[in-house]
């Protein structure tokens, strides 16, 4: 099995990924994925509580999730007298893997952006809540928490910044792509 690690180029990319990693898989993960990126690509299924502290089966588990979508790979190291279980790093897969999560990530971006453009939005000025015309209507323009008056939501700010993040997003993307 032959181990790709990640340049050091692809410090974005790596950025990128441990953001991901560490929201989607929480913070076991993100030790494990640190600690293979500090070891040759891989860790060692057997030797997993004594190198990261991190219990075997909450370990296991967490690479076998990791798995599902290829971000590592599950292998096999002989020995002389035994046989190991690997995790492999799979850096094509990982690219994969961020830019799969961004492009999610932009399209959710981009119709939400849509809805806000596309409809009236009010907004309780007590609590915040925010409801759509229809909403609003049948609740009488009432918060239904509060029992304020709705009032018309200037969503202007809302719009400049989810276009800014799907600028953010588009950035990133392309800069990912080049890699």
């Amino acid at each position: 099995m032959v181990v790709t690690l990640p340049r050091k180029e692809d410090n974005a990319l790596l950025r990128i990924a441990r953001e991901i990693i560490g929201k989607t898989y929480g913070e076991i993960a993100l030790q494990l994925f640190d600690y293979m990126l500090e070891n040759n690509g891989y860790v060692a299924e057997e030797t997993l509580t004594k190198d990261t502290g991190i219990k075997s089966n909450e370990g296991r588990r967490v690479l076998q999730k990791m798995s599902e979508e290829a971000i590592i790979v599950p292998g096999k190291l002989k020995t002389e007298d035994s046989t190991l279980h690997i995790w492999v790093l799979n850096r094509v897969a990982l690219k994969s893997f961020v830019l799969n999560r961004l492009k999610k990530a932009r399209e959710k971006l981009e119709a939400r952006l849509n809805y806000e453009r596309d409809n009236i939005i009010y907004e309780c000025p007590v609590c915040g809540r925010r409801y759509s015309f229809e909403e609003a209507y049948l609740n009488d323009f009432k918060c239904v928490n509060e029992g304020a008056d709705l009032l018309e939501a200037n969503n202007d700010e809302v719009i400049s910044l989810l276009e800014s993040k799907i600028k953010e997003l588009d950035e990133k993307i392309a800069e990912l792509s080049e890699l």
